[in-house]
């Protein structure tokens, strides 16, 4: 399972362009002002011939990734502490060995889960600066897009 915003770029920009990006961003760790302004050319010339109500569509997916992003970070806390008192309340259930065990390991595995998730989500710099890059692309366009509607 990849981070929210790797699926995010690659469904909307394209597997192919993702790596290109991302190994762009990671080779050049140390100038991050040229990585940006590099990808946010090349993006913005993919994306500038397409129609409004297909950049405010992507701007809503953009939107709902970094607010389900969101999302995962702050409801960790809530997983964790459900996992340790769902943990407690097995151990100290009177129920058989092998159904205390049984249903520990599940525990234990939706908690693994929830770590990825979490870990996968809160570590993804390159996938952030992508992101970033991004939603400056769609913002400039839409405003582009709509100051020239006004003028017309």
């Amino acid at each position: 399972m990849a981070n929210v915003f790797k699926k995010l770029i690659r469904k909307e920009l394209g597997e192919i362009n993702y790596h290109r990006y991302s190994s762009f961003i990671k080779k050049n760790i140390d100038s991050r002002m040229n990585d940006s302004q590099t990808i946010y050319n090349d993006m913005y010339e993919k994306l500038k011939c397409r129609d409004l109500k297909a950049i405010a569509k992507m701007h809503n997916r953009l939107n709902d990734t970094m607010i389900l992003a969101f999302r995962i970070s702050k409801n960790f806390l809530f997983a964790f502490l459900f996992y340790i008192l769902a943990s407690l309340y097995l151990i100290f259930r009177s129920m058989g060995p092998e159904f205390t065990a049984i249903s520990l390991v599940l525990v234990n595995l939706c908690f693994a889960y929830k770590v990825y998730e979490f870990i996968s989500n809160k570590f993804c710099y390159v996938d952030a600066q992508i992101v970033l890059v991004y939603k400056a692309v769609l913002d400039r366009i839409i405003l582009n897009q709509r100051k020239s509607m006004n003028e017309k």
